[in-house]
């Protein structure tokens, strides 16, 4: 490996479901570097392929989203 750090491969993709979002900004709260909500109030993606940490939180985000807006498929 020559010293390189290998780089961590996302094992989920994020989807987020904008027709369903009812803006309660738990995935914003719950997942900050993953989610953001625009001028509406609707969920903004930030990170489709999150890694470590963030997927730990995204996968938090979508189990406590209300209205079920976000999956997380798995990574191609």
């Amino acid at each position: 490996m020559n010293g390189e750090r290998q780089r961590e491969r996302p094992a989920a993709r994020v989807v987020a479901d904008t027709s369903r979002c009812v803006s309660s900004g738990q995935c914003a709260v719950t997942a900050p570097s993953v989610f953001d909500q625009d001028e509406a109030g609707q969920v903004v993606v930030l990170a489709a392929e999150p890694v470590g940490r963030a997927a730990e939180e995204a996968r938090e985000a979508a189990a406590r989203c209300p209205a079920s807006a976000l999956r997380l498929d798995p990574a191609r």
